[in-house]
């Protein structure tokens, strides 16, 4: 059964004392509803812990696809995975104003440790459309970046929408990086993936990687 989140406020995992975490002074705290909330239970099934874990900001932001593709990393389903071996998180956005709005909401969320003892790694941001952002979205997508450890500027994979997940190639740091395609041939994401996001999925292990071992 999958993990049931709980709110917030019922719940601080890495809090023994009972009390709740002490909020930096000044810090804006988005409501309740606009958070993220806490698992009760581990997100994690059967077989290899994810190191990393995918915490979409929105519906719709790639998840699962970045799940399918970066074999080290899970969906966290909507929720901080406070009871699961490896609590390290990055939260993933699309960039037009919603997801960039949300994104920074659960970046504050984090910020005021109200996570439930999880830590985010970064952001990733999943394009909403190919091309340039507007200036404005460009500016709101700077104001978030910000408030994050790292950010992860995904690129705009066109063949993404015609392939199931199940289709798409896996990347694993375990393995050789795929190839880079010839000039006359293009490599559809069922083959391998796609550089861009091999490159962060490289960037966003190490990060992992880190955190593991200095929580160990």
């Amino acid at each position: 059964m999958a993990a049931q989140p709980i709110d917030n406020h019922e719940l601080y995992s890495d809090d023994t004392s009972g009390s709740a975490p002490v909020v930096p002074a000044g810090l804006r705290i988005p409501p309740i509803d606009r958070q993220a909330p806490v698992h009760t239970e581990p997100v994690a099934g059967v077989g290899r812990p994810p190191v990393m874990w995918l915490l979409g900001a929105h519906g719709g932001a790639g998840v699962s696809t970045l799940a399918r593709v970066w074999a080290p990393a899970a969906d966290a389903h909507g929720g901080w995975p406070a009871h699961d071996r490896y609590r390290s998180v990055i939260v993933v956005a699309r960039t037009h104003r919603t997801g960039l709005a949300a994104a920074h909401d659960l970046l504050l969320q984090s910020a005021a440790g109200l996570t439930g003892g999880c830590t985010v790694l970064g952001l990733a941001l999943v394009p909403d459309a190919p091309g340039k952002l507007p200036k404005t979205l460009r500016r709101s997508a700077d104001v978030v970046a910000s408030a994050a450890p790292a950010v992860w500027h995904l690129p705009w994979v066109p063949d993404l929408r015609v392939h199931t997940y199940s289709d798409l190639a896996v990347w694993s740091p375990a393995e050789p990086d795929p190839s880079p395609p010839g000039r006359m041939r293009s490599v559809t994401s069922a083959a391998a993936p796609h550089p861009g996001l091999v490159a962060a999925g490289h960037s966003a292990f190490a990060a992992a990687r880190l955190a593991a071992t200095t929580a160990h």
